[in-house]
């Protein structure tokens, strides 16, 4: 099949790469040139593992193209696929410029090929209908392209993993004929092949975020109330984990969700569901409860040091998470700036590894970026773990009192041993539990809400 990926990001690059390692024939089409011009070149300003290897191998194979103009795309293609980015605004609106931009810009193709236009973005429900309408306006009846929805559910760091072992695909479709086309495209994956309409499957994308929204706020939730009365959050997750009710997954306790997904989708559900006459007060607590932890991780930070607008506070791990370089909604940045905001004084030190030690404009400019934990550490009074790297489990105590003024950490995502730390004279005070005094005297620190 001749296919059309339009939106470059990660998740749709993934998929063009992904189809051409397949054996068809993919067109990697955004409206940014510069982008485009690093991809026909080979590179790629996002990390995701093994994408890069994956790009040049169908590039040499002459299965993949590259193209800025929408409107360009060749005749014979069958398939479009729009996967451009889909922000959100301060109230929650998604913003579909983008994609109407897209829209209007592409034209009939070969008039013996019917063509199928598939949305992947998140995007309010009805959506493709509004697409439909607005092709109608313009194509010619017996050229109109079949418009489908098929929900994105790739997750940063495990894109390939997620297109070639998919837990679930899911085809939005009025035509029979375009569902049974795309089912064939997808037989060669493994994941269930779930057949529907537009509109349940763009709300079956949303739903999806939405619960894992819930979920991790409910993880965060538990964690506080453990920490109140004297309870060990990660023995009550692990409780929980085993009953299949409720399954292992999202349950860690941490400073937030962010990243380009989780975080705009369910402000985008809750705006959008209000607007219909059906709340979601649940969703909508979950956002707010998210929102507080940042400020609440600056707390507990001001309860282990005193004075914090004259100390020096090292950040490790700027990501959202792990195996990304993705800084959007990222809630170490959020810790930075509430940080900056109470503590106008405070010297900030950060580091991780995929985030260039170049300026950034993510990043606040009084935030000195390290290339290494150990810069980002010596002369530190206390550090804040906000990224789970593996990096940074390998820190021996030895380092942390070798490196700091004082080894403080607060560990924001659970990520390091903390009683072998607390046994070796270095504080480290996680989330969901509070630990023994390094002095073994069974004496427990008192953290505030």
């Amino acid at each position: 099949m001749r296919i059309a990926v339009v939106g470059m990001g990660v998740m749709g690059l993934t998929t063009g790469a992904g189809f051409a390692d397949l054996g068809h024939s993919v067109e990697c089409v955004d409206l940014d040139n510069r982008r485009i011009a690093d991809l026909a070149r080979g590179i790629i300003n996002s990390r995701e593992p093994g994408l890069e290897s994956l790009l040049l191998r169908n590039r040499s194979a002459g299965r993949l193209s590259f193209n800025h103009d929408p409107a360009k795309l060749h005749e014979d293609t069958e398939l479009i696929m729009i996967a451009m980015d889909t922000p959100v605004d301060e109230s929650g609106e998604m913003l579909l410029s983008g994609i109407w931009t897209v829209i209007d810009q592409l034209t009939p193709g070969n008039q013996n090929i019917k063509r199928i236009i598939a949305l992947k973005s998140s995007v309010p429900v009805g959506t493709s209908d509004r697409i439909e309408t607005r092709l109608r306006g313009r194509m010619p009846q017996d050229q109109m392209p079949d418009v489908v929805y098929i929900p994105d559910f790739m997750r940063e760091g495990y894109a390939l993993r997620d297109f070639y072992e998919p837990s679930r695909i899911v085809i939005g479709a009025a035509s029979q004929e375009a569902a049974e086309r795309l089912s064939l495209l997808y037989a060669r994956l493994p994941g269930p092949i779930l057949k529907t309409d537009r509109r349940s499957a763009e709300l079956a994308k949303l739903a999806a975020n939405a619960f894992l929204a819930v979920k991790i706020s409910f993880a965060n939730e538990m964690a506080a109330l453990a920490e109140q009365t004297g309870a060990d959050y990660p023995t009550v997750a692990q409780s929980l984990s085993l009953d299949p009710r409720i399954g292992p997954y999202s349950l860690g306790a941490g400073i937030g969700f962010g990243g380009s997904f989780l975080p705009k989708d369910a402000r985008a559900l809750v705006l959008m569901a209000d607007e219909a006459g059906a709340p979601q007060t649940l969703l909508e607590a979950s956002v707010r409860a998210n929102a507080m932890l940042p400020l609440r991780m600056v707390r507990r930070l001001e309860a282990a040091i005193s004075d914090p607008s004259r100390r020096k506070v090292a950040i490790l791990g700027l990501a959202y998470k792990p195996g990304t370089n993705d800084l959007r909604e990222a809630p170490a940045l959020r810790v930075i700036s509430e940080l900056l905001r109470r503590h106008p004084g405070i010297v900030l030190t950060a580091y991780d590894p995929e985030i260039s030690v170049m300026k950034n404009p993510a990043i606040p400019a009084t935030v000195s970026l390290c290339a290494s934990a150990e810069e980002a550490l010596t002369g530190a009074d206390a550090a804040i773990v906000a990224t789970e790297w593996r990096e940074f489990k390998q820190i021996s105590p030895e380092h942390f009192k070798k490196w700091m003024n004082r080894p403080i950490i607060m560990d924001g995502r659970n990520t390091l041993d903390s009683v072998a730390l607390n046994a070796q004279g270095v504080v480290c005070i996680g989330v969901g539990h509070v630990p023994a005094s390094p002095q073994g005297n069974g004496q427990r620190h008192k953290l505030p809400n």
